[in-house]
């Protein structure tokens, strides 16, 4: 039974079982001896009726040199999408931050993020803009791991995906109130040991359906080369209502970029950084066709780039910053899996990060 009383079914149980197990805070192994460098951040896009939001909490080992022992970066990115992008990115001192490892609980300042009776809680204020939310995020597909994924020749990234989840609650922007029920939505967890500049790049996307009758979810992920020349790992991920369908890997995925997005305005968070990132030029396709075959099945991706935003991330190492690219737009999802026609309609928030 849930708090509220009502039954949970055996795909709930198997949903809460798999995150009790294998979403929670992981934290750095530095305040034991361990290794520094560790980063781990949990991120939400919920695609409201007029609205795209973006949620991040993340904690970084602060690398500087003259840092003290021990210390952690505390942010949250927030990013929303209305007619144009608004969001910022806010910073938290180690007193105004309480994260339980173990689990999936944790205050930045005001603001909250846990896992309780089977729903993700979201409370988010940002400090210097007029954005707030109050969402609980209920997962409906098992999550899917990947560990030990090498992005350059330091230690490896882990990475959790919790593809499809229906998200309630309200979003105000400027005092604009959207009222959310059961919106799509979309949830992963990364940590790990790895520096920002480093020989990195990465592609990843997901497709949520307008009809949510519809029971197929996909993510796709690539990784690289800063160049582009070299994949690293991609795959694309299928799921069939809770449960996780088809994985291609490897040379059975095939990747295409088609033309570039050339946005008149480019939004970038924090605005300080905007400063050593000027350009309107990004290196975004306008469209991307992704392939994924192998014994008789195969998926075929289409997402059509709409709008972009930054998040421009300073280098662990070197002058230089990272730049991480939200992009908004649509998908359409075709082909035959085990017999079975694969057709899926939907939006989607791809991201194209270049080290």
């Amino acid at each position: 039974m849930s708090r509220h009383g009502a039954p949970v079914d055996s795909d709930e149980l198997a949903i809460r079982q798999a995150l009790t197990r294998s979403d929670y805070f992981r934290r750095s192994p530095a305040s034991l001896g361990g290794p520094g460098g560790h980063k781990e951040w949990l991120h939400f896009c919920v695609y409201g009726p007029e609205i795209d939001i973006l949620v991040n909490f993340s904690l970084c080992d602060d690398v500087r040199a003259n840092a003290e022992q021990d210390t952690e970066f505390a942010r949250i990115t927030v990013l929303v999408r209305e007619t144009k992008w608004q969001g910022d990115v806010d910073l938290y001192p180690a007193n105004e931050v309480v994260v339980h490892s173990g689990r999936i609980r944790a205050t930045f300042g005001s603001n909250e993020l846990h896992f309780e009776d089977g729903e993700y809680k979201l409370v988010v204020s940002l400090r210097d803009r007029p954005i707030t939310l109050r969402l609980n995020l209920r997962p409906v597909t098992v999550p899917s791991v990947a560990n030990n994924i090498r992005l350059d020749p330091g230690p490896p990234i882990n990475w959790l995906v919790v593809p499809r989840l229906c998200a309630s609650g309200t979003v105000t922007v400027d005092g604009r109130r959207h009222e959310l029920s059961n919106a799509p939505a979309y949830h992963d967890h990364n940590w790990g040991h790895f520096a920002w500049g480093r020989d990195f790049a990465w592609e990843w996307g997901f497709g949520l359906p307008f009809d949510p009758a519809v029971p197929w979810t996909f993510v796709f992920v690539r990784l690289s080369n800063r160049a582009h020349t070299r994949s690293l790992m991609q795959a694309v991920f299928l799921w069939k209502g809770s449960r996780q369908h088809r994985v291609m890997r490897g040379s059975d995925v095939t990747v295409r970029h088609e033309d570039y997005l050339r946005p008149s305005q480019l939004f970038k968070i924090p605005r300080a950084m905007a400063l050593v990132a000027p350009d309107l030029l990004p290196d975004i396709p306008r469209q991307l066709h992704v392939h994924g075959g192998g014994d008789g099945d195969r998926v075929d991706c289409l997402f059509e780039a709409r709008d972009a935003a930054q998040v421009i991330v300073p280098n662990d190492h070197d002058l230089g910053v990272t730049i991480i690219n939200e992009v908004s737009g649509d998908v359409r999802i075709s082909g035959e899996v085990r017999g079975e026609t694969v057709s899926m309609e939907g939006r989607a928030i791809f991201e194209f990060l270049g080290a």
